[in-house]
């Protein structure tokens, strides 16, 4: 599979499939239940989560941090209102595109210059924000197993150490 980078997006696109077709196992009303966590829905966090990762996406493309940041914004309630499917198929048309970018070695290694909003400037890699996307999923998926659990249903393993044996075999 190459660099660590790109196994470990694997990883983020398998445990994101996990949690989907878990998801679509259980009444449809758990999606867009509402409860008290971290996010009001589940459908909140995978929202989240999406524009997230779309955002660094848009970053690694040459867009400015805080444009991604103010596209997110607007975009937030159409995703918000998109059906499990649609977010999956969402989820996945990105995924495609996280993949093609990845395959080419100088896009890994590609130093990036982001600017916060605060003024900051930071100076990474592609390779170092992929790290960043996965963990960021990692912990949202662990809100999402704990909002599970909260409405009385048990989520599914998405550990690494779990994908890595599957995978492994």
């Amino acid at each position: 599979m190459g660099h660590l980078a790109l196994q470990l997006y694997d990883y983020h696109l398998w445990a994101n499939q996990q949690i989907f077709t878990r998801l679509k196992e259980l009444p449809e009303d758990v999606y867009r239940k509402e409860i008290q966590s971290v996010f009001p829905s589940i459908a909140g966090v995978l929202t989240h989560v999406y524009l997230s990762d779309k955002g660094w996406f848009d970053v690694f493309s040459g867009e400015r941090l805080e444009d991604t940041l103010k596209s997110a914004e607007q975009q937030k309630e159409d995703i918000l209102s998109k059906e499990i499917e649609e977010l999956e198929d969402l989820f996945l048309e990105l995924s495609d595109r996280y993949q093609l970018f990845l395959q080419k070695e100088e896009n890994i290694n590609l130093s990036l210059e982001i600017e916060h909003p605060s003024g900051d400037i930071m100076k990474t890699t592609a390779a170092d924000m992929i790290l960043h996307v996965v963990n960021h999923g990692t912990y949202h998926r662990g809100n999402i197993t704990a909002m599970l659990r909260q409405m009385g249903y048990a989520s599914v393993p998405t550990d690494y150490g779990i994908y890595l044996y599957i995978n492994k075999k």
